[in-house]
């Protein structure tokens, strides 16, 4: 059975690694640059590049669990 790889917008992926949008889109734009013609337009985050964020991020979520 085929699944079906669900995509996430940074704003999405933002929350779910605990940082705010802004921080998460430099992040990408340094580790997953994007052709010029995306410029100005809805990331649309696939999941190998979710987990990639979810690890890179990981030390801020379980820093704000302490908190």
């Amino acid at each position: 059975m085929a699944t079906k790889t669900k995509t996430m917008t940074a704003k999405e992926l933002a929350a779910a690694c605990g940082v705010d949008p802004k921080v998460l889109r430099a992040w990408l734009r340094k580790e997953y640059p994007r052709v010029a013609e995306a410029k100005n337009t809805t990331w649309v985050i696939p999941a190998n590049v979710q987990a990639a964020a979810k690890k890179a991020f990981a030390k801020n979520k379980a820093d704000s669990a302490k908190a």
